[in-house]
């Protein structure tokens, strides 16, 4: 079950704790952090703040190029190398496109309930190997599962705007003019 102390919104009571304990740990102990929501400028804005805590250049991983494949020994492979190759360097770990880890619905399923790919399990279990601050950073929080908040030391979201000009702004800036970004909703 979801820990739901550990789950709350980016500029809240909750978050500046977070922000506390994350400086407290000083960039030298593994904590899990999951960055989650449509609202990208704030995103933007809480990832360079904890790169500001670090003092140092966050390494950052797109799990999309060439990491988690449809191919789990491929996967299980690109994930070791990865992680073996953080484990010297890295005071932040940024972990981009996190929704590559879920798989994608086909719709051809009678499941409603999402389960953790083979290949999201063996990396949420291989990033322990890494002894400081490792980020999962999805850009649909519907894209979560509860593999992922739950075994998470802190999920922050990133809710789309509520005020008129918030979110006038945030729409022009989302509207793409050649393709785009379709995620696989998850069944209600």
């Amino acid at each position: 079950m979801m820990n739901k102390e550990n789950i709350f919104a980016y500029n809240t009571k909750e978050y500046k704790d977070f922000l506390k304990e994350f400086r407290a740990l000083d960039g030298a102990k593994h904590m899990l952090i999951v960055f989650a929501g449509e609202f990208d400028t704030n995103r933007k804005a809480a990832l360079d703040e904890l790169k500001r805590e670090v003092y140092d250049d966050a390494s950052e991983i797109d799990l999309s190029e060439d990491i988690i494949t449809p191919f789990e020994e491929e996967s299980y492979r690109n994930i070791d190398e990865c992680v073996e190759s953080l484990k010297t360097d890295a005071s932040l770990v940024i972990f981009r496109n996190a929704e590559q880890l879920n798989g994608a619905y086909t719709g051809f399923t009678s499941s409603v309930v999402k389960y953790a790919t083979p290949q999201e399990k063996y990396f949420l279990k291989k990033i322990k190997e890494l002894k400081v601050p490792v980020v999962l950073e999805f850009k649909d929080k519907e894209q979560l599962d509860p593999t992922v908040t739950r075994t998470a030391d802190a999920v922050v979201k990133f809710p789309a705007p509520t005020s008129f000009i918030e979110k006038l702004a945030w729409k022009v800036k989302n509207v793409h003019v050649h393709g785009s970004h379709f995620l696989s909703p998850r069944p209600e």
